[in-house]
């Protein structure tokens, strides 16, 4: 009920024009983020995504997708996965391409069989 709750309350805000999806393309990325995390159940890794799929941002990064923390846990042969503070961290080596390196590690995460994950 709360998820349907979300939706209509974003599905509400797009038809009275209080949140113009069309307009966002033209902000920064930080103004993007406030415009979305302002409506309830939008928070951050919501509007992170939105930048990467489908404003298509370059250089934005989800820091707190499990997804992409598993993917680095990987990659840099840990035994944890990096916390989305650790994760921000280590994906500045990918500035400002980050929005490529996350679908990258995403494809890495999902050709993962499913047993091992």
């Amino acid at each position: 009920r709360q998820k349907t709750r979300y939706a209509r309350r974003l599905a509400g805000a797009v038809e009275d024009g209080s949140l113009a999806l069309a307009a966002l393309a033209d902000l920064p990325d930080d103004d993007v983020r406030e415009r979305l995390t302002a409506l309830p159940g939008i928070g951050r890794w919501t509007a992170d995504v939105f930048l990467v799929m489908a404003l298509r941002r370059p250089d934005a990064w989800p820091a707190g997708d499990l997804a992409l923390q598993e993917a680095l846990r990987r990659i840099e042969g840990r035994d944890a996965r990096p916390g989305p503070m650790e994760t921000e961290a280590l994906a500045e080596r990918w500035r400002p391409h980050r929005a490529t390196a996350a679908r990258i590690l995403w494809h890495l995460y999902l050709s993962e069989p499913a047993r091992r994950r």
